[in-house]
């Protein structure tokens, strides 16, 4: 019993040593990686950290200097001030709050503490209050000695816990096995114990020095560091221009800045620092968004890149820069961070600023000459040193082709004929040291030619070449103009019309050959005489009136009489017009004038034979008038005693004057024959003249064309069959359409009996009755001897018979097809014809379909 008592009093010792030498190896830890920490960001650190709570662009930069420590062991972090302000932290609720602890003024003494306790003891938002070890240290930037201020870093003390059960359990294991086998290995279990805890302590002690080592060796490298950056600065401080450093996710906000920068832009290093986002406001706004955009593009893609900018000194002075930007990496090789230079290349800019506007003002100049500016080498192909934009509107070419014969030569644009002349001439002058001006032919990219006019002369460069400078102007215009003054001279002296002109006072300046021939007046006879002379003796101021009226109006065209030389009087047709000057000022008048003598002497001819045709045109029109009244009034007058004829024929043949022989009833029929056919000459007669005097009448009624044209071949079979004609119908599907019947049937019977009746015996006549676009068509079609092309345009004509039917001594009037046009034409309708000579003729007949009235309905209808 006392044996597991002595046992378990021993592990407890064990456990508080091993615990307590796991909490002072942890103290010294965090004590000498909060000072590594310390040390190591004394340079990035400023006195404005510790003077009192930091704003929220310091806190963000803080953070993120911080933010390595955070993410290993340490869970918060404080920065404080002399009377115990927390200036930084982490935990933004913790910024402003107050501490009276002695570990604060120990460390502005220049000692370094540690402290055991919980996380939110002294206030605090974020994480769990959980057991903490803290190290106080003091803050001492760059070489001052008394320190500014103390930084406080927090360690979770469960690690601590975790170690001390590390160390503790292997010793309960073995506490437990012995008092289990107390009494069987007493002694040895004791003396594995105490080797173990020996071992343990060994090895503490041991992870103790090699700790006490790293921390020095890590001092001795942050001094190393120092050193090195120290050299480091002095250098880039000694160089002519502006370092920077900036956090990759904040373009344009800087962690330093080299001093520099003042004489630059007058701004210190701790006044750019200590002002977040001053970069942004010295930018130049017309710069502004697009170095924003490269910065943005450059930092988010970890390039390295440079740019060109102004920016706006202190004292308003406007620098061109250039910022050259590389990115720096971290041993694991990620971008950390972005270091810049800024360049002052205010006085490069500027002169390139002075040469583009001074090439500006050139350029402007050269394109403001009318015509082609050049510098060239005195050889075969005319090499351009220079040549102006004009020469791509004169060839078709840019300049670019020409320029050191980049794409062709400038001699291969010269037409072929003018280069020998050409390089003569230029070789001459520049013999003979005297400008010179030549002009030839170009050909352009088109492939038409264009006239120039070269001006140039040569000259001595400072390299002692000689080149030639020039222009070339382009005179095609001019050449074409002068060729068609030359031409239109030569159109107005062969012009058999006058053409003359005059000034304002209406004296004669010129008078061509036509004007001599026409007036009989040479040009030295009238240039410089008053244009009144030509005029009538009666009429001598017209001429002058007419001038002022053109002079007004600007043209004038005219009918009058002028006498010639030998006195003679002439009619003329005179075109006179107003010549401006540039200014749109009349200056004087051109006329042309044409004899026109001949003419109206025709039209007074042509105007009474037109008067003697009119009156015997109203004499034509009397007769057909007359003619057409007696035609109606004599077949109105025979239809009364032929229809009594016909009446008493059909008592006679019926017997009911006596019986009848043989003999006198075929006698009777040719009488009644022959008085059918006078009736029905009588109707076409008097149908004609209803038509004529535009009183043609239809009973418009629900038409079913197909059975009108299948009773009108049934009228005229017997007759075809007497012939051995074959007479056939073919129809489809007609809708009701609204037409006169009766004069419908009269159409198809014209057409059908003309048909049959000029068709040979053996023939073949078709009717067909069809619909098409909205028309009902009707087709007549023989094999008859057909129609000559030259009578086809008389065929509708009245009385009209054809040469053949009258050879052959056919029966008929003339008047069928006249009947059928009128009837079609009362129906809206069209006719037309198909034929060729010997071989048969086709009439087709379109009436357009029109709805059907129920109740027949009367129309008139005029010619």
């Amino acid at each position: 019993m006392y044996s597991a008592l002595a046992l378990l009093l021993a592990g407890m010792g064990i456990l508080w040593f091993a615990r307590h030498e796991a909490q002072s190896r942890s103290e010294r830890d965090v004590l000498g990686r909060t000072q590594s920490t310390a040390m190591l960001l004394d340079d990035r650190l400023r006195p404005s950290d510790f003077t009192g709570p930091v704003d929220d662009t310091r806190r963000i930069e803080l953070e993120r200097l911080f933010k390595p420590a955070l993410d290993g062991d340490f869970i918060r972090v404080k920065l404080w001030s002399r009377d115990g302000i927390v200036t930084f932290s982490d935990d933004r609720s913790l910024i402003g709050t107050a501490h009276q602890g002695n570990e604060v003024a120990d460390a502005f003494a220049g000692k370094s503490d540690t402290e055991i306790g919980h996380l939110n003891d002294e206030g605090g938002e974020s994480g769990e209050n959980v057991k903490v070890l803290s190290a106080y240290v003091p803050v001492r930037l760059g070489e001052s000695n008394p320190p500014v201020g103390a930084l406080e870093l927090y360690k979770s003390f469960d690690e601590v816990n975790a170690e001390a059960m590390a160390t503790f359990k292997p010793v309960a294991i073995a506490l437990a096995l012995a008092l289990l086998l107390l009494y069987a290995s007493l002694f040895p279990i004791l003396r594995q114990v105490t080797g173990a805890l020996e071992t343990r302590t060994n090895r503490l002690q041991q992870q103790s020095n090699e700790l006490e080592k790293t921390i020095a060796e890590r001092r001795q490298a942050l001094a190393s560091l120092r050193v090195a950056d120290a050299r480091y600065r002095a250098l880039v401080e000694e160089l002519p221009l502006v370092s920077y450093v900036s956090a990759l996710d904040t373009p344009g906000f800087s962690s330093y800045v080299s001093p520099q920068l003042e004489p630059l832009l007058g701004y210190s290093p701790e006044e750019w620092l200590a002002t977040p986002g001053l970069f942004w406001e010295v930018v130049h706004p017309d710069d502004a968004e697009r170095v924003r955009r490269e910065h943005q593009v450059g930092y988010a893609n970890a390039n390295t890149f440079s740019t060109q900018y102004r920016m706006r000194a202190k004292n308003g002075r406007e620098i061109w820069v250039e910022d050259q930007i590389r990115m720096i990496h971290d041993a694991e090789g990620r971008p950390a961070q972005a270091q810049g230079f800024l360049i002052d290349i205010s006085a490069r800019k500027n002169s390139e600023i002075a040469l583009t506007e001074n090439e500006e003002r050139f350029r402007t100049l050269v394109g403001n000459i009318p015509g082609v500016v050049f510098r060239c080498d005195i050889d075969s192909d005319w090499t351009m040193e220079f040549l102006s934009d004009a020469i791509e509107e004169l060839v078709g070419y840019p300049s670019s082709d020409f320029v050191a014969n980049h794409t062709r030569t400038f001699a291969s644009v010269i037409h072929p004929d003018d280069r020998f002349g050409l390089e003569q001439q230029i070789a001459s002058s520049v013999a003979d040291a005297r400008p010179y001006t030549t002009d030839y032919r170009v050909v352009h990219r088109d492939g038409s030619l264009r006239y120039v006019i070269e001006r140039g002369q040569a000259i001595v460069g400072g390299d002692g070449r000689t080149r030639l400078d020039g222009a070339i102007f382009d005179v095609t215009e001019r050449r074409e103009a002068d060729d068609e003054r030359l031409k239109l001279a030569a159109i107005v002296e062969s012009s058999d019309d006058a053409i003359m002109s005059a000034d304002l006072e209406g004296v004669v300046t010129s008078w061509n050959r036509g004007a001599e021939a026409m007036f009989g007046f040479t040009a030295e006879e009238m240039i410089g005489r008053s244009i009144s002379v030509l005029a009538p003796p009666d009429a001598t101021d017209q001429p002058l009136d007419r001038l002022a009226s053109v002079v007004e109006l600007g043209e004038g065209r005219y009918d009058a009489t002028r006498q010639r030389k030998d006195g003679t009087l002439i009619d003329i047709s005179l075109t006179i017009s107003a010549v401006r000057n540039a200014g749109g000022e009349v200056m004087a008048v051109a006329a042309i004038a044409q004899d026109i003598t001949d003419r109206k002497r025709a039209e007074q001819e042509r105007e009474e034979f037109t008067r003697e045709l009119e009156v015997r045109n109203e004499r034509l029109l009397e007769l057909d008038r007359l003619k057409d009244e007696f035609v109606a009034l004599v077949s109105h007058e025979l239809r009364t005693p032929l229809t009594s004829i016909r009446g008493y024929l059909e008592l006679v043949l019926d017997g009911e004057a006596g019986e009848v022989t043989d003999e006198q009833r075929q006698f009777l029929g040719v009488v009644e024959r022959n008085a059918n056919r006078l009736l029905d000459l009588v109707g076409d007669l008097l149908f004609l003249a209803q038509i004529e005097a535009g009183k043609l009448a239809l009973e418009v009624g629900a038409v079913d064309l197909a059975a009108v044209a299948a009773e009108s071949v049934e009228t005229a079979r017997p007759l075809a069959e007497e012939k051995d004609i074959t007479l056939t119908l073919a129809t489809s599907p007609l809708p009701l359409l609204a037409g006169d019947r009766a004069r419908l049937a009269q159409l198809l019977d014209n057409l059908v009996s003309n048909a049959i009746k000029f068709t040979p015996e053996g023939g073949r006549v078709d009717v067909r009755a069809s619909t098409a676009r909205g028309n009902a068509i009707l087709e007549v079609r023989d094999t008859g001897m057909g129609i000559s092309a030259d009578e086809q345009e008389h065929i509708f004509e009245r009385f009209f018979r054809t040469s053949r039917a009258t050879e052959q001594a056919i029966q008929g009037t003339g008047l069928g097809l006249a009947i059928s046009k009128a009837i079609v034409h009362a129906h809206a309708g069209r006719i037309t014809l198909a034929s060729s000579e010997g071989e048969g003729a086709t009439f087709r007949v379109a009436i357009p379909i029109r709805a059907a009235a129920a109740p027949p309905q009367r129309e008139e209808i005029a010619s």
